[in-house]
């Protein structure tokens, strides 16, 4: 059973479907401006060199090359067609947009899980069939003998250190966690040159009761809307498959992502896989 003893402020996140209202927000000696990614998203964009939002993507890739130049993060420059991505260049977009002012004024983010199975229902992502998007990370466990162990016990503990900010118990963190919108900070030390790091106001942790289902691939019906994956009662017969880990045990951390095929993946371990149809889609759809 997944534990369910969270606080008022854990409750958001267990739903991030919800608003933020402002009598939710963390309250500190410098109190933290949440953003909102509204479940209230009508249509997105596929991040390219060109296009309507083409001068947002060049101002971005500037600013982000200058920071991740050297690491897997790194995005090639270019001037026509759509940017292909994985999780960590996914990272290094979102902290880059989180830490510059110009940038974040215009609104635009990569959308998140929920907004992701939102926007397919409504038929609104552009050539979902054809494309792939890592959309966040699954922290099952952080065991030496699963996948990605140091980049799974680097996001450990960047929880365990906003903890409180984040609304989470310490027992929370032992269970398996969905981490939205983490950032990334250079570190030379970890695999692929980067470190996730808990963005403080922007990230998003929650559990999810489907995260119980390790070494199965239901099937499932619909859309996850609640979190970004199907309940357990969307489990069964369905048009859709819920790929989950192999593993019961030492899982580490996994990438989630929409294949596509439509099905949704809480178990691939590889952190910067890159084929031809990895993209970021981004929305219009956050405010502070």
């Amino acid at each position: 059973m997944v534990n369910k003893r969270f606080s008022q402020t854990a409750e958001r996140w267990k739903n991030p479907s919800l608003p933020v209202e402002k009598d939710q927000q963390t309250t500190t000696k410098n109190p933290i401006t949440k953003t909102n990614f509204s479940s209230d998203v009508n249509n997105s964009f596929i991040f390219s060199y060109d296009g309507p939002n083409g001068d947002f993507a060049q101002e971005l890739i500037s600013k982000h090359n200058k920071v991740y130049s050297g690491t897997r993060a790194e995005i090639p420059t270019g001037s026509l067609g759509e940017i292909q991505g994985h999780l960590i260049k996914r990272l290094g977009l979102i902290t880059t947009i989180y830490n510059n002012p110009q940038l974040k004024s215009a609104n635009l983010w990569p959308i998140t899980p929920t907004q992701s199975e939102i926007l397919l229902k409504a038929e609104k992502l552009t050539n979902p069939r054809d494309n792939r998007e890592d959309l966040g990370m699954v922290l099952y466990d952080r065991s030496q003998k699963g996948n990605n162990p140091k980049e799974a016990q680097a996001i450990y503990e960047s929880l365990k250190k906003h903890r409180q900010d984040l609304g989470l118990s310490q027992s929370d963190l032992e269970n398996k966690l969905i981490i939205v919108n983490a950032g990334a900070e250079v570190d030379s030390s970890m695999p692929h040159g980067v470190r996730p790091i808990v963005l403080l106001g922007l990230t998003q942790v929650y559990q999810h009761e489907v995260l119980e289902k390790v070494g199965e691939d239901p099937e499932f019906d619909g859309y996850g809307l609640n979190g970004g994956l199907p309940l357990i009662n969307q489990l069964g017969d369905g048009d859709r498959t819920l790929y989950m880990p192999d593993e019961t045990k030492d899982i580490g951390l996994r990438v989630l992502y929409r294949g596509g095929g439509l099905g949704l993946f809480a178990g691939d371990w590889v952190l910067v896989y890159s084929s031809g149809g990895g993209r970021v889609n981004f929305a219009r759809s956050a405010s502070p």
